[in-house]
Order: structure tokens, then sequence, then C-alpha cells
């Protein structure tokens, strides 16, 4: 798969093109619906597929105090698209110039003239150009003005509603693992860095990696089964994120504990799915207790994502 980090960069692509645009936040069942009508015609027409994903999300820049969590990384996208496969892929910032762009300048200017776009394929719910002013409806009448074909994919529903990136937030958010699952096709993960901790739970016989997972969407504070990969291996383990507080209860902190890993894992990636939820963060009278509980999470996490294996 090829990866363009800029649309200044695509003076080396000279073919006509299967196109695509949006966020794809979360890359859930909707937009995978639309990536495959993408493929489907870029197979029958011979041509490459291309996404252009706005990374981050274009509120970053118009209002970032309304800007959501995200629900997948960079890092994350690049692999998902990768696995669907996506020929070619544009990470573009939105800036002041495609803020002030008409819809006939965006279809022009950039699927046009950079993207070399011969059919473009979009959610029924799309929108560009200036202040969203322009439709799915619209760039189809665009389309038929420029010799452009579109394809409008419609809503993919589950339960009768229609899937949205908003719908997987609220159902993180409100610790429904399962619901989030089905939208998105796969466990809900997040990704981040390995940072040093205080060390408290080695000193307490369960070594665990801090996670710092920037401003991706959490579900709620509390006691996890997971499974988390590190350097192209997959552990499984517990997590806990929270303020932890047996000790102080003031700093949040995502502290995962993996099964059957020993060594340093200071300033890699990990990325850690959601398996089961085991119970709420909670304040014990000793270290000792708290000790305890951990061992009986560890037994109930091994239960559960051994369960979830079959």
């Amino acid at each position: 798969m090829q990866i363009f980090y800029n649309l200044e960069d695509l003076s080396t692509l000279r073919q006509e093109l299967i196109v695509t645009v949006g966020v794809f936040d979360g890359l859930h069942i909707g937009h995978q619906a639309v990536l495959r009508q993408v493929l489907t015609q870029a197979e029958a027409l011979k041509l490459p597929g291309l996404v252009l994903a706005f990374h981050p999300s274009p509120l970053a820049f118009l209002a970032p105090e309304r800007c959501p969590p995200a629900l997948t990384s960079l890092s994350q996208k690049i692999e998902i698209l990768q696995q669907l496969g996506v020929d070619i892929v544009v990470f573009a910032r939105f800036d002041g110039m495609l803020q002030q762009m008409s819809p006939d300048t965006f279809v022009q200017q950039v699927l046009l003239q950079r993207l070399h776009a011969k059919q473009v394929v979009v959610g029924y719910d799309w929108h560009f150009g200036k202040g969203r002013s322009g439709t799915a409806e619209i760039l189809k009448q665009l389309g038929e003005r420029h010799q452009l074909g579109v394809t409008i994919v419609g809503p993919t529903q589950l339960h009768g509603i229609p899937v949205h990136s908003t719908r997987i937030r609220e159902a993180i958010g409100n610790g429904d693992l399962n619901l989030a699952a089905q939208l998105l096709g796969r466990r809900y993960a997040i990704t981040g860095e390995v940072v040093k901790g205080e060390g408290r739970g080695h000193k307490i016989g369960f070594p665990t990696a801090n996670i710092n997972a920037g401003e991706q969407m959490l579900p709620p504070n509390g006691v996890y089964a997971i499974r988390a990969k590190l350097e192209g291996q997959m552990f499984d383990g517990v997590l806990n994120m929270g303020t932890r507080p047996t000790f102080d209860g003031v700093k949040f902190q995502i502290e995962s504990h993996l099964f059957d890993f020993s060594g340093l894992a200071y300033g890699k990636e990990i990325e850690t799915f959601f398996i089961e939820r085991i119970r709420d963060e909670q304040a014990f009278p000793n270290p000792e207790a708290l000790v305890n509980q951990i061992k009986q999470d560890v037994a109930n996490a091994k239960a559960m994502l051994s369960r979830a294996k079959n």
C-alpha cells in the first residue's frame, strides 16, 4: 500500500483512480461498506483504489473545543486499510485553503486535478466544501458536469439504527464493549506509548506497562481483561484505568499487566484490545488487600480471555 501524508506529494500519481474521501475515524462497518465499493470498482476497471483520509479530524482545525476523542490512531488506520486491501492512502491535514473551497472547486482542484479521480465513492451523509455546503447529491450533480462518476453508498444499519462514529463513542463511553465491537467489526483498541511509571506494580509483584493514550476515546474507569500487541506479539493481560484510589486517587493512569511478558517496553507502541470489563475501580484498606484482589482479577481475566478465544 502506498502512503502519502500531503496532497502536495501526489505529483507521482499519473493514472486515473477510484477515490473515496472522509475522516474514517474508527473505520467501522459503515466505512468498510464504502471501501468495499471502492475496491469492487477498482477491480472491475483495473485501476487503483485511493482513500483520502483527513487526519486529524477537520474539527481539530475548525473547532478544537468540539473535536471528539479519536477512535483510531494513525497507525491503526494504516494497518486496517492494509488489511482491507486499499492500494493508496493519503493522510491530509485539513487547513484554511480546504476550508474556503466551494464544492465545485473541491471537485475540480482536489478530486480531478490532484487525485485524478475517474470514480468517487462516498457515504450517503458525506459533506464537503465551504461550510459543509456540499452533499452527496450535490457531488453527483457536479460529477455530471465534470464527467466524474459518483457512487453514493447508503447507510449500514445495526439493530435498525445507522452506524456512525458518534454511536460507537456512546457505546464505549457507556462501557458497552460488545456493541462497540459489533459496530466496528472488531474489538475496540487504543494505541499508545509505554511510559515510565512509579514502579508500584513491580513492587507488589504485578509489573505494569503504563500507557499514554493521548486523546483517544476511553471506556469508563475500571479493570478490564485485555489483549495487547507489542512488537508484533500478542499477550493476554489485565488493565486498570483510573486514579488508583488505594494510593493517591488523583492522577489518572492506564496500567496493563501482561501475562507471560518479561522485559522493558518503555518508548514502544502498544495496542490494547478491550475484551471484557471485570469490575469498577475501588479503594482498598492496604496494599495486601489490593494484591489479593489483583490475583482474583488475573484469574477472572484468564477465564474471560479463554472464553473469548472460542
